[in-house]
């Protein structure tokens, strides 16, 4: 009898047990379920190429479950197909007024890349940024260091050192928050030429229907893109440029709305100010406020742009 009553206790205990939530992906899931499987994370907290490994959990989650709640475009960066041999890990959950954010890394064999997505409280997608990548060749490494710092706002801020014996010191900053508009880079600053690659253009794909919709440019490392956005008068831009032989980087991305050929960027929280006119197939950009924080110090979102034509479609 008595081993009987063991008995019964023993399933009653199993039967209440809670169920381990399925992250693979291979079953539907649930948003609060996905959600759970984030520890919440008190701020600030410092992360580095060692102490990476002690904020990520051993939660892993599958790409088919990332695609139940993120866009195809935002899982191809997140999880690559082609990247076989790389697991997705939780690393923690940061809850604000108005939005959380989810904090995930990517581990293969020579990297691990931090990824930050951000939802709503209501639980819709919002954006997402690569935040850092920790190569784990150099991981204890005296000549390299990289941290990624959050704060209670939160901003994630990026600082990459590097000692070359010849060359002595280099140093980045980088830092980045979630405003209205998306993330967006609120700070950069650096000791070092950037290096030559590719520039990323995010808006190049979206329409252009609308009349000053299109690209605007000196070269290739100097452009600004603009693309429909809505109504006639409002449009997407991406702005990049380098200047004193790449020693000087800008790059931002917003909303315009014209009034006849002018527009203002002005965003909540941002003391960047920049005036844009278009007369004829040129764009003149003025820097009105302190754009420091999307630029280096030693160079201003002062330029002009001609309109490039668009290819002709092979028939």
């Amino acid at each position: 009898m008595r081993y009987l009553s063991h008995l019964l206790i023993l399933l009653a205990l199993i039967g209440c047990a809670e169920t381990k939530t399925d992250l693979s992906g291979n079953t539907p899931l649930k948003i609060n379920d996905f959600n759970a499987a984030f520890k919440n994370i008190e701020l600030p907290i410092r992360i580095n190429d060692t102490n990476l490994a002690s904020f990520t959990d051993t939660v892993e989650i599958g790409r088919k479950a990332l695609e139940q709640f993120l866009p195809d475009s935002v899982v191809d960066v997140i999880a690559p197909k082609l990247l076989k041999n790389a697991s997705i890990f939780t690393v923690g959950k940061i809850e604000k007024e108005t939005e959380y954010y989810l904090l995930l890394n990517n581990k293969d064999a020579r990297k691990q890349t931090v990824f930050v997505i951000t939802f709503s409280k209501k639980n819709v997608f919002l954006d997402y940024q690569v935040l850092t990548q920790f190569d784990l060749s150099q991981k204890s490494s005296q000549l390299y260091g990289k941290t990624l710092l959050i704060n209670k706002e939160p901003t994630f801020l990026i600082e990459e050192n590097k000692l070359d014996p010849e060359k002595g010191i280099s140093n980045e900053k980088k830092g980045w928050a979630y405003t209205d508009q998306g993330f967006r880079l609120i700070y950069l600053d650096a000791n070092i030429k950037p290096a030559q690659k590719a520039i990323l253009n995010p808006i190049d794909t979206l329409p252009t229907l609308n009349t000053f919709s299109g690209d605007y440019a000196r070269d290739k490392k100097n452009f600004i893109s603009l693309r429909d956005f809505g109504n006639a008068n409002k449009y997407q831009f991406f702005l990049h440029f380098e200047k004193k032989e790449g020693d000087c980087v800008g790059e931002l991305k917003g909303l315009l709305n014209f009034i006849k050929n002018q527009a203002t960027y002005s965003e909540k929280g941002d003391p960047c100010t920049i005036q844009f006119t278009i007369t004829g197939n040129v764009i003149k950009i003025k820097e009105d406020g302190n754009c420091g924080s999307h630029r280096n110090m030693t160079c201003y979102f002062n330029d002009s742009y001609d309109k490039k034509r668009k290819p002709k479609s092979k028939k």
